[in-house]
């Protein structure tokens, strides 16, 4: 699915715009492990796919009426290592297609799966690595270009008769241009609530549409990528899709985990075993138990526990799913165990909970 969203673009279409400008400017700063990244285009995409097995890595970076292509050597990436991190002058979307990238954010290394989004502020200090297998899309938006979309976003809020949640992607951009938000170190972590597959279903006609109409840049076409923008970052931010955790990159190191283990669980409906956060986290899992039992009192099977157990009592209390479909999409496979748990915890079967809140009339 990921491979075939890029495959649009025609060898004639790829002449007519190739050309040696790159939108990226990469400057060196005073800092001998910091570099700046800006564009020099209202937006930028870049397409990054990593085979490490053919060592091979591909950047492809489109903006309006040029396209611009980087190849090279996973074994020549991995001499240069460690990459020196960057901030940008812009917002920085990154959506996995496949795969998964490994995200140096601060003196902090995460695994990001596909279907997961990152969306970093213009403060925080980052860097993906070249290695393993994945593909990846980056979208860089320049200040001017968010500014537009989050006017039509904040118009359109203020006139719906019943406004959706607030976008926390948009709430972030609208932060970004706030005089005293603006330095704030803030980034989002989007976790698919449904299975990525469906999620790239609905995201792929959007890419194609985008990348499309930016290397074939004509009259209107600003128009149209607007709003593609904007009905990608609807979707990036709909709650039904994904669960989004708002990250302050200035909180203690213990505390900033846990809430990284905290999001990673609750989007997970608590199934996150020890080992799979380890590798999430690139930390021991010893080290990640003993910090959800210092800020819990649970280790991370009981908060696990904990979380999909209080999930299913919300199920019980608020839908009019049955017990059965609630057990399936909680992941269980043994009703008898689910029983067993929700008895030692709540003190009554699922079934008696639900008779004593909801009696019949």
């Amino acid at each position: 699915m990921a491979k075939d969203t890029f495959h649009h673009i025609t060898p004639e279409e790829k002449s007519k715009i190739e050309s040696s400008f790159n939108p990226l400017i990469i400057t060196d700063t005073k800092e001998q492990d910091l570099q700046f990244y800006e564009i020099s285009s209202p937006f930028a995409v870049m397409f990054e796919t990593c085979h490490e097995t053919d060592d091979l890595c591909n950047i492809y970076q489109f903006s309006p009426d040029n396209y611009h292509n980087i190849e090279f050597g996973t074994v020549s990436a991995a001499a240069l290592s460690p990459r020196p991190q960057h901030q940008h002058s812009c917002i920085e979307f990154m959506y996995v297609l496949s795969g998964s990238v490994t995200n140096h954010v601060g003196n902090q290394v995460f695994t990001y799966e596909a279907g997961q989004c990152c969306i970093m502020n213009k403060n925080i200090r980052h860097c993906e690595e070249f290695s393993g297998d994945f593909q990846a899309v980056f979208l860089m938006l320049r200040d001017d270009f968010t500014a537009d979309l989050l006017a039509d976003y904040t118009e359109i809020r203020a006139h719906a008769e019943h406004p959706d949640e607030e976008n926390l992607i948009f709430q972030l951009i609208a932060d970004s241009q706030n005089e005293t938000l603006k330095f704030d170190k803030i980034y989002l972590d989007c976790f698919p609530m449904i299975p990525a597959d469906d999620i790239l279903d609905r995201l792929s006609a959007l890419f194609n549409t985008l990348i499309l109409e930016t290397i074939n840049w004509d009259f209107g076409s600003s128009f149209l990528v607007k709003a593609v923008f904007a009905r990608l970052l609807r979707l990036l931010g709909d709650p039904d899709l994904f669960s989004i955790n708002r990250i302050h990159s200035h909180s203690q190191g213990q505390e900033y985990l846990f809430s990284k283990i905290s999001h990673i669980m609750r989007s997970s409906h608590g199934r996150c075993t020890r080992e799979e956060l380890e590798m999430l986290l690139h930390y021991n899992g010893e080290y990640l138990n003993r910090i959800v039992k210092k800020q819990t009192g649970k280790t991370i099977l009981e908060y696990g526990q904990s979380i999909y157990l209080e999930e299913a009592r919300q199920l019980l209390s608020n839908t009019d799913k049955s017990i059965s479909s609630i057990i399936e999409e909680l992941g269980f496979s043994n009703r008898s165990h689910f029983y067993r748990l929700f008895k030692n915890a709540f003190g009554e079967t699922p079934l008696d909970y639900r008779k004593r809140l909801r009696p019949r009339s």
